[in-house]
């Protein structure tokens, strides 16, 4: 009986060393430099989505953490790519060490003459959208985000 009740202890103690490693593993934390490395990346894997042109990632006084991502769009497909850039933001602000408070899209057009759109919105309020499903689309494009003037945004 000691001999079996052994057995089952020692089972138990390699099960959770072997455990440990892989919880770890799922729960991957990476720098702001790193996430802005990884950007482009996860935007090539995506079928369809607009030509990535740099990230940045930065603190603001008021604010706080901001993850702001540039996309060339197609003039008529601005809201396509408001999605994408969203999307994408959202998926890899999970792996921030401190998770970033807002998103920033800037979606510069391919007519030269156009000023780029940029759009702002609480990563929580996309959060309700995109993951929990709990507002719409039509709710988080009305109340969730909001369009700025193109002279507040810095350049890359």
């Amino acid at each position: 009986m000691k001999k079996h009740t052994s057995f089952i202890y020692l089972f138990f103690l390699v099960l959770c060393l072997y455990e440990k490693p892989l919880a770890q593993r799922s729960s991957s934390r990476f720098s702001d430099q790193q996430i802005v490395a990884m950007t482009g990346s996860y935007l090539k894997r995506m079928s369809g989505s607009p030509e990535f042109m740099g990230a940045k990632v930065y603190r603001h006084p008021e604010k706080g953490k901001i993850y702001q991502i540039h996309l060339q769009v197609v003039r008529n497909r601005e809201t396509e790519g408001l999605g994408y850039a969203f999307d994408t933001m959202l998926a890899l602000s999970e792996y921030f060490k401190k998770p970033p408070k807002i998103f920033i899209a800037v979606l510069h057009s391919n007519n030269r003459s156009a000023p780029p759109v940029i759009c702002s919105g609480s990563v929580k309020c996309t959060s309700d959208h995109y993951i929990k499903k709990v507002i719409t689309y039509k709710d988080w494009y009305n109340n969730c985000i909001k369009f700025e003037k193109p002279t507040i945004v810095a350049d890359l």
